[in-house]
């Protein structure tokens, strides 16, 4: 899993051919609250981050892709680590 910068201050957590575009209010979020455990981080975004029931499918069809939750969610912290929202 993957963080894309995108126009216009959004950003896309990135997973194969499936994409979450976030707002940067919500990438701020997730990327202010690391380092989190894996399981603390997957709650953080689909409880919290991803707001509507739809978005949350995608991102649990996106772990699932990306392997399971501890290594899709390691993944994705260390992408995030790499992209600051500013």
């Amino acid at each position: 899993m993957n963080i894309e910068r995108m126009a216009g201050g959004r950003f896309a957590i990135v997973q194969g051919s499936k994409r979450l575009e976030l707002a940067k209010s919500q990438y701020e979020d997730i990327f202010y609250a690391l380092p989190l455990d894996t399981g603390t981080l997957f709650r953080l975004i689909n409880d919290t981050v991803l707001g509507a029931d739809p978005l949350r499918v995608v991102f649990r069809a996106m772990v699932a892709e990306a392997g399971g939750s501890e290594s899709a969610m390691t993944e994705l912290q260390e992408s995030v680590k790499g992209v600051e929202p500013a």
